[in-house]
């Protein structure tokens, strides 16, 4: 029984640890696609995620069943034949924008904040951040998964513990922000805000290959449901936090101005204390992001590989390489990647990855059920 939950809470905090990157752990992503609609920018993550958690549920739980934790042969099985091969074209594409964009940002977010408060060169930060994300997929999906669910308590810990402290000595106006909420949202209205939930729902949904990946330490589908179900609660939970939190200062103008909202909550809270666990969450989440797309990475280039004889030191190389196209998305910048970035890979997931896995993907499962 311990087991089966280690396996399920394991998968569910894959998919936190890939969402849960400096982008959101900034505060970033709350502001540009929740904060800023007021009030009902607090209710969008549970449409959001309902978008990510389908696609993750159906595609996974196809991967499990079918044996194949590598998007390539998931795509010709699925999909077959001529189909499978483009399905496989267009995953490759997605996947390696998403390490760009998602990669990217992770490192941006290390560089601007991470190793502005810990006074490391960026060289030796990031340097450090591909070993250990190298090391926690040397031994597949079962290490990272492991991994990642003990990152997820203390990511879970370190939110909750900000939005608590936020909330009982904050300077904040709740009352205020919802009597307000209309006028000081910079787009105001729940069809604004269902959109942009929507569209970073599908942004989100392409963290279904980091999750694939670890389909394996699953063994039937009730597991898969589990996992998934557990996932969106953990996240649904944690980004609503976040989102109470920055909308509860009232003026949403000046927290959406912010490129790093969730430090400009911490300067005001004055306690240097936090400001150091906040760090320790950035830290996690760039390894969870990071460590997440590299073992993706290595379940679909590893017959690339082969040539490298040993099995560790290959997944460290191409671990090497996908983190340094991520470094390459770190140097358009921060706010380019935020919005463009992420708008873009939202919309390509659209035909790619959501409309297939609600129908094609699910049709396919109901079948064999």
């Amino acid at each position: 029984m311990r087991k089966k939950s280690t396996a399920i809470l394991g998968v569910a905090a894959v998919w936190l640890g890939g969402h849960f990157g400096p982008g959101f752990a900034t505060g970033a992503f709350s502001t540009t696609y929740y904060v800023q609609h007021g009030a009902p920018g607090i209710i969008t993550p549970l449409i959001a995620m309902i978008v990510t958690g389908g696609v993750i549920y159906y595609m996974t739980e196809y991967a499990r069943s079918s044996g194949t934790q590598n998007y390539r042969p998931f795509a010709l099985k699925c999909f077959g034949g001529k189909a499978g091969q483009v399905m496989s074209v267009l995953y490759d594409i997605t996947f390696l924008l998403m390490v760009l964009c998602a990669g990217g940002l992770a490192l941006s977010g290390e560089g601007n904040i991470l190793l502005a408060q810990l006074k490391i060169p960026y060289f030796i930060g990031i340097s450090a951040t591909v070993l250990v994300s190298g090391l926690l997929c040397l031994y597949g999906s079962k290490l990272l998964a492991i991994s990642s669910k003990y990152m997820m308590y203390a990511i879970i810990a370190v939110v909750l513990l900000i939005t608590v402290m936020s909330l009982v000595y904050g300077k904040h106006d709740i009352s205020g922000a919802f009597a307000n909420s209309a006028a000081n949202a910079r787009n105001p209205g729940w069809g604004k805000a269902i959109l942009d939930g929507l569209l970073y729902g599908c942004f989100q949904s392409t963290i279904v290959f980091n999750v694939m990946s670890v389909s394996d330490v699953l063994d039937s589908r009730e597991e898969t449901r589990k996992a998934i179900a557990s996932g969106y609660v953990i996240t649904v939970v944690l980004m609503i936090a976040f989102v109470f939190t920055l909308f509860s200062y009232s003026n949403v103008y000046d927290i959406c101005a912010e490129s790093v909202p969730v430090m400009w909550v911490l300067q005001n809270l004055g306690y240097s204390w936090l400001t150091g666990i906040y760090v320790l969450l950035m830290t996690l989440a760039v390894l969870s992001t990071t460590a997440g797309l590299a073992n993706a990475g290595c379940a679909r280039f590893n017959n690339l590989f082969t040539f490298i004889k040993n099995v560790q030191l290959r997944r460290i190389v191409m671990t090497v390489i996908l983190l340094g196209i991520a470094a390459l998305g770190a140097s358009f910048g921060m706010a380019n990647l935020m919005r463009t970035g992420t708008s873009l890979v939202g919309y390509i997931g659209i035909p790619v990855l959501v409309i297939p896995a609600f129908t094609w993907v699910r049709a396919k499962l109901k079948k064999e059920a």
